[in-house]
């Protein structure tokens, strides 16, 4: 009979299901533990039974795996979201590209396509360029840390995160000496009251620049005195406040509200300066970044004079990159701030070659066939002025990009906008992809409208966690 719910079990975990967990068997039945490693025998006692497979809590380990490594943090293991820094590194690499190999066969049914070698990291440690802290309170102090996994109300403090810089280190523990100095009261979601949040703290590798961001219940008198005592014990090049009234235990809200310096920090990736407001979304490992956007354009083999789409272009780092070697690039996102980010940094960087537009990618790539003028006809260049009609002068045909480059969301792209960008006729698709299994699902579709998944390349992003990015190159068949 299938384990259930209460018994306990004595396991060797197999292999790793993506998302980390391991996976044991019990004569043929599959049973998901997390913490658990390939290699390890474990103890475990079963939570919660379905139709085929179990999902069982670690209790003890056993005999451990030859390729666990030691932990390395001064906190507990089950704060954070490295759930991998038990695993030595190299067979974090070796699961992490068997992992897109099997969501590409099993989910796409595409077995024979080739995977080239991961690109890791020389030295997986301390390459966050953002961290994200919680106010909390112990024993009637006030914390500044982590969640314990799988708690929302649990805070611990967690002086050196070792995925962090020193600097961001430093600023974590500055600001907490500031506001324990100033008495200032952490939040309480269980009384919907207190003043202290988050911290965000977001940094430049290339060019050092902290930009730090404290989420608060509401403004407050002593925010420059804060500033002013947070300085003294790590400079920064940033200070700012964000209002978050709501029960939403998150780090958003009204503002940024700058109490010193300006909304934004410059980071440098592949040879390219970018200008990154508080809020905008940058990957954040800058270093595996700039790998996956050299990566990306070698794989899209822009061409001088030819049109290039980059879609889902956030603050337009790719579409700046792909306009040194193309013609006119139309860089595509949904948020109008991103898209504003993105004109900023085409205008710094000089690049005139460029034309940005905020809205839905599925709505901006209507069939160029169908004879109406798309959406995107409306692109606005970094001047702010209408720019260029993909259709204009009417007379003139459409011209087919020689690339398309898509960086979607973790959920992936919607039928009908891969529908749509196969449509234009590129002769290449590049998709950076954060999910093997979106991936896998769009890579099936593409290839039933004319399109064969040629190469993909895995990229580590993140080190000591289970996900991966992976840049895969389609190639339009005759």
């Amino acid at each position: 009979m299938p384990p259930k719910p209460g018994d306990t079990l004595d396991l060797t975990i197999d292999t790793l299901a993506y998302g980390g967990q391991g996976i044991g068997r019990v004569d043929g039945f599959v049973v998901f533990v997390r913490s658990a490693l390939p290699g390890d025998l474990v103890r475990v006692a079963v939570t919660r039974r379905r139709s085929g497979y179990a999902e069982a809590r670690l209790l003890e380990l056993l005999t451990p795996s030859p390729r666990r490594a030691p932990f390395r943090c001064d906190h507990p293991p089950d704060v954070g979201g490295c759930e991998w820094q038990t695993f030595d590194y190299a067979a974090q690499l070796e699961f992490k590209q068997r992992q897109v190999a099997e969501a590409l066969a099993h989910i796409g049914g595409l077995g024979d396509v080739v995977v080239e070698q991961i690109l890791g990291m020389a030295d997986p440690w301390r390459y966050r360029n953002k961290m994200e802290y919680s106010f909390g309170q112990q024993d009637g102090e006030t914390v500044l840390g982590m969640h314990r996994r799988g708690s929302w109300r649990d805070v611990l403090d967690v002086p050196d995160c070792l995925l962090a810089p020193l600097e961001i280190s430093r600023a974590r523990q500055a600001v907490l000496t500031a506001c324990r100095a100033l008495r200032l009261p952490p939040y309480s979601p269980a009384e919907h009251r207190g003043l202290l949040r988050h911290l965000v703290v977001r940094q430049g590798r290339a060019t050092g620049e902290l930009l730090l961001n404290l989420f608060v219940t509401e403004r407050f008198r002593a925010e420059r005195e804060l500033a002013e005592l947070v300085a003294a014990g790590q400079p920064y090049s940033s200070f700012a406040v964000t209002v978050n009234e709501s029960r939403a235990d998150a780090a958003v809200g009204v503002g940024p509200f700058m109490i010193a310096g300006p909304p934004y920090f410059h980071e440098e990736l592949a040879g390219l300066r970018l200008r990154v407001p508080a809020l905008a979304f940058l990957q954040t490992n800058s270093e595996m970044c700039g790998v996956l956007y050299e990566t990306a354009l070698r794989a899209a083999r822009p061409q001088a004079g030819r049109p290039a789409y980059d879609l889902y272009c956030g603050i337009g780092g790719m579409s700046l990159l792909l306009a040194r070697r193309a013609g006119l690039v139309y860089g595509l996102e949904l948020q109008d701030e991103a898209i504003a980010a993105a004109a900023e940094n085409a205008r710094l960087d000089e690049t005139a070659n460029v034309a940005f537009t905020a809205g839905d990618v599925r709505t901006l790539l209507l069939d160029p066939a169908t004879g109406r003028d798309p959406e995107i006809a409306r692109l606005v260049a970094t001047d702010g002025k209408p720019h260029h009609s993909l259709r204009t002068p009417a007379s003139s045909p459409f011209e087919p990009p020689a690339v398309v480059v898509t960086d979607p969301p973790r959920a992936g792209m919607a039928k009908k906008a891969v529908e749509r960008m196969a449509l234009l006729g590129a002769e290449r698709i590049v998709y950076v992809s954060c999910n093997p299994a979106t991936l896998a699902g769009n890579a099936a579709q593409l290839a039933t409208i004319g399109y064969r998944l040629a190469t993909v390349t895995p990229v580590d992003m993140f080190p000591h966690t289970h996900h991966v990015e992976a840049v895969a190159t389609f190639e339009r068949e005759a």
